[in-house]
């Protein structure tokens, strides 16, 4: 039903209640705000008049020399001279999205152990490489806010910052950014901040992915999280996500640190471990899973 068949079916149901007159007695005019009116809507309507409230997102313009520069494969040339590179994407975006199907799954997290293992360059290329597929609209979000570089990486200069949306109360419209790699939605903080682990915990993370699922209900979102041992971020954004994604860096992550991720994640949807820079299987130098 449709928000003008929800009127029409109101001015019915108050005729044959007697609330409309007559000839010659004044005519009662429908208001929005009567209750009486908003007790005719049904789910349908109020489904449409949501869908009414979303708004046109702005759009960004990635730097190719900016993502050559970061290991991040946007081009099509990019593409063409990082062949195993690619592929190693394209067989973890495969064998991700197979469990993601199977499991119905709409929010997962990225994280690691430490710093500098690789996991943002992994969840960006991860994302374009799914957006890429034209399956589902993916949007990423740089939950990383003491350190966020998904911005960065990309070469944005220019872009409202997702951690505002979170301290001053900016609107889900003004920090989502349509991209022009088709399907693909980008949020990123642009400064670091220093209370994230408390602006996190609020109900504004919530908010933020019920506004996508309602924008897009077949989205994937994934969200790049702080490393697990540095802060209590990942911790308080992994009861949100439906799985958790952990990045080694091969001849980097160092072993005790990878356990102690595992312990404190121990109440949370792990649900694989992808191995950086490793030196076997596809890909070579880049990634197994």
């Amino acid at each position: 039903m449709t928000i003008l068949d929800a009127i029409e079916r109101a001015k019915r149901l108050r005729r044959e209640r007697n609330i409309t007159s007559g000839s010659g007695a004044p005519r009662h005019v429908i208001d929005p705000s009567d209750t009486g009116m908003l007790r005719v809507l049904d789910e349908s309507a109020s489904t449409d008049i949501q869908a009414a409230k979303i708004g046109v997102l702005g759009r960004l313009q990635f730097s190719p020399e900016a993502c050559e520069r970061n290991r991040i494969l946007y081009t099509e040339e990019q593409l063409a001279n990082e062949t195993r590179g690619a592929a190693a994407y394209r067989m973890l975006r495969g064998q991700i999205l197979q469990q993601v199907r199977a499991k119905n799954w709409s929010c997962i997290g990225i994280a690691s152990p430490g710093p500098g293992e690789g996991k943002t360059v992994t969840t960006i290329n991860l994302a374009l490489a799914i957006a890429r597929e034209r399956q589902r609209t993916v949007y990423l979000l740089d939950l990383d806010m003491r350190n966020p570089s998904v911005m960065e990486y990309l070469g944005v200069l220019s872009a409202a910052s997702l951690a505002r949306y979170f301290s001053e109360a900016l609107a889900v419209d003004d920090v989502l950014y349509e991209t022009d790699i088709e399907r693909l939605i980008v949020a990123g903080a642009t400064e670091p901040i220093r209370d994230a682990s408390e602006l996190l915990a609020t109900s504004r993370l919530d908010e933020l992915l019920r506004a996508i699922r309602r924008r897009s209900p077949d989205a994937l979102i994934m969200i790049d999280l702080p490393p697990v041992v540095s802060t209590d971020e990942a911790l308080v954004v992994a009861p949100r996500v439906d799985a958790l994604y952990i990045v080694a860096g091969e001849g980097r992550t160092r072993r005790d640190a990878l356990q102690r991720s595992m312990e404190m994640l121990s109440d949370s949807p792990v649900a694989g471990l992808i191995l950086n820079r490793a030196s076997e299987g596809i890909g070579g130098s880049y990634y197994a899973y």
